[in-house]
């Protein structure tokens, strides 16, 4: 397995980490709690070094849709690999669209890991969130997701996720 492959849990993930009903062994759990939202498989390898069938663990929940490789980050083995674009060779506004896109995916998985550790991923707000392809559509389900923070937890808590999908999309 390629060690800079990018690996992040999904919300299937997502749901076997924080809701009840574990479905996976603990070893796999474990390996799924390692992963969180981002990290290569060359630090899940030195996280679990004495970890001997972490390959083919990784691999079960990959199939099994419990984690999933980044997109443009790195392939797997059999991936064709492309060469480097150079940047003069990439459009300005190409890689403005990229890095808008690349903000909107972090500050969603944001949104996504601070709902799940405090209300659940049953929420229709964080369904919400799961659903977003847009900027515009980011608002409207980070309006509804602070309603439901400030609700179940705290306002101070709403103003923290506010602040900290803010930063991370660049606003």
């Amino acid at each position: 397995m390629d060690m800079t492959m990018q690996l992040a849990r999904t919300a299937k993930g997502q749901e076997e980490i924080f809701n009840l009903g574990h479905t996976l062994r603990p070893r796999h759990r474990q390996i799924l709690f390692s992963v969180g939202n981002g990290i290569s498989f060359g630090e899940l390898r030195g996280k679990l070094p004495n970890c001997a069938d972490l390959e083919a663990m990784v691999n079960e929940l990959l199939q099994s849709g419990f984690i999933q490789a980044l997109r443009n980050m790195a392939g797997g083995k059999n991936a064709p690999t492309a060469a480097p674009v150079p940047a003069a060779a990439v459009p300005p506004a190409t890689a403005t669209l990229a890095q808008s896109a690349a903000r909107l995916e972090d500050a969603r998985a944001y949104v996504l890991a601070f709902m799940s550790a405090l209300v659940g991923t049953k929420s229709p707000a964080y369904r919400k969130m799961n659903e977003v392809q847009d900027l515009a559509g980011f608002h409207v389900a980070l309006a509804m997701c602070q309603r439901v923070i400030a609700a179940v937890a705290s306002p101070h808590q709403a103003a923290e996720l506010e602040a900290g999908a803010a930063l991370r999309v660049g606003q």
